[in-house]
């Protein structure tokens, strides 16, 4: 049997195996790790930026039910979004991936073909998820979508979209051909001081997505603080990995550079103003 079920898996999720440093990363609990308790899983969209497609991918299948997660790359993402959802149900509803098969009834009219990702490429595209199973087994499968004529990536004759705008990770980085998805620390290096993994202050509704950023505060200590303008009390603070804003939010990139002691907040034409605190 190829089904893609795993029951007797080892989780080491953040709610399998809480951690002492949970108490420093509370978007856990109150963010992905409650989608997946109330819904069985959570999707990570990662927004288009500087010529890369956007990508999405789930937190919480294998944990939930022991399906690897799935990662979509180069279409819409709010579609994108909303058909790894679609696959979410199939497989919570006794239907699980199989590699030998397409994966039909999820994109509107084309078939779906699943393929297992590489670990290499984990720390690269799908950073929450790493984060969030702590360490492995965690298996990714990528489905990957065909052109308008039905041609996959690797079949002859295919799109150049269709297999410039999503990655071949099934395999290695190395082995890959050149593209964009080889290139990305390069075309995207990181733009802020502190490491990723550095913790900053926000408030539970960018954490949860309802909002965006729109002003950004670097304290005279060199923290930061990443707002939505709303008014604040003490109970909706997060505490969460830079990291994440910053791939879920891709425009605090052009604010990387405030000096400590300033603040930017985008005004009503959508442009960072920056002043003094």
């Amino acid at each position: 049997m190829n089904d893609l079920i795993d029951p007797d898996r080892d989780c080491h999720c953040h709610l399998c195996a809480p951690n002492s440093e949970d108490d420093g990363c509370l978007d856990w609990r109150d963010g992905t790790a409650r989608l997946v308790t109330e819904h069985g899983w959570s999707v990570v969209a990662i927004d288009g930026h500087d010529d890369v497609p956007p990508w999405v991918f789930t937190v919480g299948l294998w944990h939930t039910y022991g399906s690897p997660e799935v990662a979509m790359f180069g279409l819409g993402r709010t579609d994108m979004q909303a058909w790894v959802n679609r696959l979410g149900s199939q497989i919570k509803n006794g239907r699980p991936l199989r590699l030998d098969r397409p994966v039909d009834d999820v994109l509107d009219g084309f078939p779906l073909a699943a393929r297992p990702v590489q670990p290499a490429w984990y720390s690269r595209l799908f950073e929450s998820a790493v984060n969030f199973y702590q360490q492995p087994p965690l298996p990714i499968v990528q489905l990957v979508w065909p052109d308008r004529h039905g041609h996959f990536p690797w079949q002859e004759g295919s799109g150049d979209n269709c297999r410039a705008d999503q990655p071949s990770l099934w395999v290695t980085p190395e082995s890959h051909e050149p593209s964009i998805w080889t290139d990305l620390d390069d075309i995207t290096p990181w733009p802020y001081p502190e490491d990723g993994a550095r913790t900053q202050v926000t408030v539970n509704w960018i954490t949860e997505g309802s909002n965006p950023i729109s002003g950004v505060v670097r304290e005279t200590d060199g923290s930061w603080q990443f707002l939505d303008g709303g008014e604040i009390d003490k109970k909706d603070i997060r505490v969460v990995h830079l990291h994440h804003l910053v791939a879920r939010h891709p425009r605090i990139r052009e604010v990387a550079d405030l000096r400590r002691g300033e603040q930017a907040w985008l005004d009503a034409n959508g442009s960072w103003v920056r002043s003094a605190l």
